[in-house]
């Protein structure tokens, strides 16, 4: 693809100034100091002007806070009307705001974004599920989650209108890394990673609250990178920093120690593989044999998914399925569940905390509890209908080209992730969901962009 030098450095000059910004908002809010509330009034300020002015840096803010604000959202909460909310729901409440305006603002553009069917599914079904929920509150949390991936999705659909704007938002889920990847390594050196029964080495978590969301996190910037450097990479000197940020990504994913992360890269790896990289089917198998043979941590997690012990993490999830959902049809709610968002406390109700999480870690089984038998189609509807848009893109794209490229690496990316929800918190992961949802939207108006341009030509 071609690029403008010029641009680019702009960008990356922007990118870093924004990253300085999320590194300052981290520590302030880590360590609760007195600059952090006119600091956040001043981002919200500039986010408005962004919103009107360049939407683009607007979405890139957004992205390279966003994924720092996990671990310092522990530490400062703002307590408003007797309702406390903590950082992350501080930036959920103002991206909602912003979603509103901007739907009012763009309502023409509406029409044509294709994730309005699937998303508009999940809402109509949380908002049914709001007036018998067992948590009202957590299940109004929730939608406005969803509803936040919608806007950006929305915002990244009316934004990315060329290559150059496709770039810029990839440099600017790089960035979002950088500091992740900062705190995950600093907990490794200092030996302060997430301390797991099964496990024997620290597992690093970076900014935050779980090794199982940054390793996730971490995957979906791997798939990124790989993208990117098919696409933009041409010189030999951005092929190398390509490769040595795609190795440490890499490596910082294998500290999570998260199996499912691993088997996520592993299947990605496998179909882009069988895609159009065949060579790349020796490094994948070579890779891990050398893993498991140099490094005992990496051994352990691969024998414990093998024969998981009684204590194992495998037998752990195995048992939480079987007593929320058994509790949940006992209780008679087989057809229409507890409400959304609500797993939590019917696991906490039968289990208490004693025994760890009482997150779903398989959405199958998240949505049986929260929406019984209808919820269970309703989530399926939704996947599929997602898949298809991906697979349509992909048609629909020319042969050969770098959007076809691109929606084949997104519908493998969406598949793995498929795969990796029957073990793990998927839909719940707002990061990953993120990456994907915004992706989506950027593809899909650059879809829309081609055949524009095909008519034309024509």
């Amino acid at each position: 693809m071609e690029q403008n030098p010029g641009s680019l450095k702009k960008q990356l000059l922007f990118i870093f100034l924004l990253g300085i910004l999320a590194f300052g908002t981290t520590l302030a809010g880590v360590f609760s100091l007195p600059f952090f509330v006119p600091l956040a009034i001043v981002s919200a300020i500039f986010g408005l002007i962004l919103l009107f002015s360049r939407p683009l840096l607007l979405l890139s803010a957004l992205i390279i806070l966003r994924m720092s604000l996990d671990y310092s959202s522990q530490y400062f909460t703002l307590s408003l009307f007797n309702i406390t909310l903590s950082l992350s729901q501080i930036m959920g409440l103002g991206i909602a705001t912003i979603g509103i305006m901007t739907l009012a603002l763009k309502r023409n553009e509406l029409p044509r974004f294709p994730v309005n069917l699937p998303a508009l599914l999940i809402l109509l079904w949380g908002a049914v599920t709001f007036f018998y929920s067992l948590s009202p509150k957590d299940t109004l949390e929730e939608l406005l989650r969803f509803f936040d991936l919608f806007t950006l999705s929305f915002l990244a659909f009316i934004t990315i209108r060329k290559t150059e704007d496709f770039r810029t938002l990839l440099l600017a889920f790089f960035a979002s890394s950088l500091l992740p990847i900062a705190f995950g390594f600093y907990q490794l050196a200092f030996n302060i990673g997430f301390q797991d029964a099964d496990v024997s080495v620290p597992r690093i978590f970076g900014t935050f609250s779980h090794p199982n969301v940054f390793s996730l996190y971490l995957f979906s910037m791997i798939v990124l990178g790989i993208l990117y450097f098919i696409l933009f990479v041409q010189s030999r000197r951005e092929r190398l920093i390509s490769l040595i940020f795609l190795f440490i990504l890499t490596v910082t994913l294998l500290l999570t120690f998260a199996r499912v992360a691993w088997v996520a890269l592993f299947l990605f790896i496998f179909f882009l593989a069988l895609f159009r990289y065949r060579l790349l089917l020796f490094p994948l198998i070579l890779f891990p044999l050398v893993l498991f043979t140099f490094s005992t941590p990496f051994q352990d997690r691969v024998i414990d998914s093998l024969r998981p012990g009684l204590d194992s993490s495998i037998v752990w999830r195995q048992n939480l399925w079987h007593d929320v959902t058994t509790k949940s049809i006992q209780d008679g709610n087989l057809w229409w569940g507890n409400g959304m968002d609500t797993f939590p406390l019917v696991s906490e109700s039968l289990r208490g905390t004693r025994l760890g999480s009482n997150d779903p870690h398989n959405d199958f089984v998240k949505f049986f509890v929260e929406g019984g038998i209808v919820g269970v189609g309703v989530y399926i509807i939704y996947i599929l209908s997602l898949f298809f848009l991906l697979l349509h893109g992909y048609i629909k794209s020319r042969p050969k080209s770098a959007l076809r490229v691109s929606f084949a690496l997104m519908t493998f990316f969406f598949l793995t992730l498929e795969v990796s929800s029957l073990s793990d918190n998927v839909f719940k992961n707002t990061p990953v969901q993120w990456v994907f949802f915004i992706m989506l939207g950027a593809l899909l108006s650059l879809l829309q962009k081609e055949k524009i341009t095909k008519k034309t030509s024509k």
